[in-house]
């Protein structure tokens, strides 16, 4: 957790260097050269996270030199992956740089906040360090330091992108420069280093690949690939023990996933995928990455769970009213009038659920797409409480709310049997409840329905809501709902053009699932308007060139 800035004299004098152009906020977090603080930078009035190099690192000639001029390299990059540096800053015996403020966690924090990440999320981890880490290659550096804890992920989009490029090292660099070279052995995790790291042999991007299958270990099963009780131990193991397959800890890894993870930890450098690239297109080739849900349909999910609430609801008060009411003397009207009204708020439910569906239809998603996003919100669930089960938290929760629950149930019938022996008989058949007895039977009843609740509801456990939803809306009844819906629609997704609105498609490409074909109404004059004008700017722009 951050933590506020303590008062000292070392952090004092950084303070006052650094007063023309940041204010430091708070400590985000401390690493093996350095300590992170959240800062704002005065002149654009923005948040950056200011990584500034202990003071035994700074001091050294040949480190700061190196920290420098790779720093500066890694300002030049610009991904969407990797979080971008923005200056480097130079002050008395202090070295420092700005980088981009992530709004989100590390996947270490991630991981020992919510335990091992769930597939779909694994596999986006996995592609979207490689495509950093491929831009990164491309240009000749490598990282050296690919670790959960250099991992950032974004808490609004969930992507994932990989910061401090400190020690990162030319791959062009050879090992004529004995104090490049001293200073390479110095830095790095060992947990998630190379064999061939440790050992001080040239490094190129294989070296982070095993980095990246080894943090890849870790987010899938919660526990580092590689330890031990010293460093000695754990550069043993690193050079020697094979890392065990990924499979045998987490069973449930699809075995093409667990394949890839595997790959990249090989020893041999020669034995490890060739490039980045190559591993993306090996998940590619499995077809790991499943697309991720389009909003729309995501929210539809929602409306479709809200609606088969709101019949069951309505369905079950209405059959409890006319069982109440046949028996007793109202007229046919009195008991109709209720019903017809909770009747009119079901139908419009209804409706406006076929609503939803049609603007589904003419954003351009097809019955199919649909029904294939709404199984695969209902698979994310699955997904998620099988993960829930390796969660120890959550283990621990689930057998306190069990006690609870087996306690409020003996608690409840306690009280209902106290109503029972208060209560004074006034005639045969009625019974008169004192204040006493009326505060334990509506506590009891209370109790004993939340500890129903809570020994039946179990996070490991398919809940009964979502039970009816897989039955009703993803069988045959709900791609009918689907479908009937969509009709009157053009299949491209907008209503059948007549003769007097011509139809003009603007936008051309592949369809898929998350980004769909514009198609436009555009009227025959405005179009030829356009193009007489297009014309026109073109042969004025051919006379300027003459």
């Amino acid at each position: 957790m951050p933590s506020p800035l303590p008062s000292s004299p070392a952090l004092d004098s950084f303070r006052h260097a650094m007063a023309e152009r940041y204010s430091l906020e708070r400590e985000l977090g401390r690493g093996g050269m350095g300590v992170v603080y959240l800062a704002r930078e005065l002149k654009l009035d923005r948040p950056v996270a200011l990584k500034v190099l202990l003071p035994e690192f700074a001091t050294q000639v040949a480190l700061r030199d190196r920290f420098l001029r790779e720093t500066r390299t890694a300002a030049s990059f610009s991904h969407p992956n990797i979080v971008p540096v923005y200056a480097v800053e130079e002050a008395d015996e202090y070295l420092a740089y700005a980088m981009g403020m992530v709004e989100g966690e590390t996947l270490k924090q991630r991981v020992d906040r919510t335990g091992p990440l769930p597939v779909r999320e694994l596999v986006r981890l996995i592609q979207d360090v490689a495509y950093a880490l491929a831009y990164a290659h491309g240009r000749g550096v490598v990282h050296r330091d690919i670790k959960p804890e250099n991992v950032m992920l974004e808490r609004a989009t969930g992507r994932a992108l990989v910061l401090d490029f400190g020690i990162s090292r030319s791959m062009t660099q050879t090992v004529t420069a004995p104090n490049l070279t001293r200073v390479g052995e110095v830095v790095g995790t060992l947990e998630y280093m190379s064999p061939e790291q440790i050992s001080g042999d040239v490094v190129d991007g294989r070296s982070d690949l095993y980095a990246l299958g080894l943090t890849a270990y870790f987010a899938a099963t919660g526990q580092a690939a590689v330890t031990g009780e010293t460093t000695q131990q754990i550069m043993v193991r690193q050079l020697t023990e094979p890392i065990v397959p990924v499979n045998q800890s987490r069973p449930d890894l699809p075995a093409a996933l667990g394949a890839v993870i595997d790959r990249c930890v090989q020893k041999n450098p020669a034995d490890r995928f060739p490039t980045a690239e190559a591993l993306v297109e090996e998940i590619d080739a499995a077809q790991l990455a499943e697309p991720d849900i389009p909003v729309p349909i995501r929210l539809f999910a929602g409306e479709l769970s809200a609606l088969s609430f709101a019949v069951l609801g309505v369905a079950a008060v209405i059959a409890l009213f006319v069982r109440t009411q046949v028996s007793s003397n109202e007229s046919f009207l009195d008991l109709s009038l209720p019903v017809v009204a909770l009747l009119a708020l079901m139908v419009t439910r209804v409706l406006t659920t076929i609503g939803e569906s049609r603007r589904l239809a003419q954003s351009g998603f097809s019955a199919d797409e649909v029904s294939d996003g709404l199984s695969r919100v209902m698979s994310e669930r699955a997904e998620h409480r099988y993960a829930l089960h390796d969660r120890a938290e959550t283990r621990r929760r689930r057998r306190l709310s069990l006690v609870w629950g087996a306690a409020m149930f003996v608690a409840a019938l306690v009280m209902v049997r106290l109503t029972f022996a208060l209560r004074v008989r006034i005639s045969p058949t009625q019974y008169r409840v004192g204040a006493l007895g009326t505060v334990l039977i509506y506590t009891g009843v209370i109790m004993l329905g939340t500890s129903v609740v809570l020994l039946l509801k179990s996070p490991f456990r398919m809940p009964l809501g979502e039970r009816l939803y897989r039955l009703i809306w993803l069988g045959p009844f709900g791609r009918g709902f689907v479908r009937l819906s969509a009709s009157g629609l053009h299949p491209d997704g907008m209503p059948t053009p007549n003769a007097h609105t011509p139809v003009v498609r603007i936008a051309k490409g592949p369809r898929t699932s998350s980004h769909k074909n514009v198609v436009r109404n555009v009227p025959t004059d405005s179009l030829a308007a356009l193009e007489a004008r297009v014309d026109a700017l073109e042969r004025q722009a051919e006379r300027r060139g003459a």
